[in-house]
């Protein structure tokens, strides 16, 4: 997905696979990103150069795709044996990018993200059916079971009502799954690199099933989506592939440790105080 959290996702996904031990990378191509137009090529190696000091994604890494079709999703996960999704994206209606999967030079797409975009406001959303949302799930759903994926991750977004519909689906599909919900309103942490890592102080309850959104479980302090990402990034790395669960997640404000940690060489970590999230992840099965 595209936008400012698939971009962050990605970054961190980036500079796991290069570090022994995480378990990630094993393909040159590895992370790979999924965007439907190169718009968000484009917005993602901004993100990049300045959130992880110059890094980039190449065209190996995001590749143009119609969320359309189930065979051209599958084939861009050829190879893979994980994949992060969202539940209810944003979407924009864009042209499609020339001479990629295009049948007229008219013909339009629709943009995903995680979270809505900054750039955008309230009525580009109103506009796209919400059936556009439930097909493009079900078919990168139906390509991860086809290219015989092992484990996906389930973001919940910020415009998803409740869990019960996607979990359905997921039980359907036989694939091991992680649902994770952020309760608590996503912001961003200002000027921030990998370098300065793990801020929020995020608690993490595991439970087989979620249900409705319910205001009386969003926690008061915000969750930043640097820490979200992050959180995504180190559920690949701890938890049990085999098993399927639902993580809820809240915060408790600024962890005390990203205050106090003394200065770590950056370049051994791929993302600093990460270590505080494999923690919290560390009695969840």
């Amino acid at each position: 997905a595209g936008g400012y959290m698939g971009a962050l996702l990605f970054g961190y996904l980036q500079r796991a696979s290069a570090l022994y031990g995480t378990g990630l990378g094993g393909l040159p191509s590895s992370p790979r990103i999924m965007c439907a137009t190169a718009v968000s090529a484009l917005a993602l190696n901004k993100v990049l150069s300045k959130n992880f000091v110059l890094g980039y994604a190449g065209e190996q890494h995001a590749r143009l795709t119609d969320m359309t079709d189930v065979d051209a999703i599958a084939q861009r996960l050829q190879g893979y044996k994980g994949a992060v999704l969202g539940t209810e994206y944003f979407l924009e209606q864009r042209p499609v990018t020339s001479n990629t999967y295009g049948t007229s030079p008219n013909s339009k797409t629709y943009e995903f993200y995680l979270d809505r975009p900054r750039r955008d406001g309230d009525e580009a959303s109103q506009a796209i059916p919400d059936s556009v949302c439930g097909e493009m799930f079900d078919n990168t759903l139906a390509a991860c079971k086809k290219a015989q994926l092992e484990h996906v991750i389930v973001v919940e977004t910020p415009q998803t009502d409740g869990a019960t519909e996607y979990l359905e689906k997921l039980k359907q599909c036989g694939l091991c799954y992680t649902y994770i919900r952020f309760n608590g309103e996503l912001v961003n942490i200002s000027d921030h690199t990998y370098q300065k890592g793990v801020q929020g102080d995020l608690r993490i309850a595991a439970s087989s099933v979620l249900g409705v959104k319910n205001d009386d479980d969003m926690c008061i302090d915000p969750i930043y989506r640097e820490d979200a990402a992050a959180l995504i990034c180190q559920s690949l790395q701890s938890l049990d592939w085999s098993t399927s669960r639902c993580l809820s997640v809240t915060s408790e404000g600024i962890w005390g440790g990203a205050l106090e940690a003394p200065a770590k060489r950056s370049d051994r970590d791929w993302c600093v105080n990460s270590d505080a999230l494999a923690a919290r992840l560390a009695g969840i099965n």
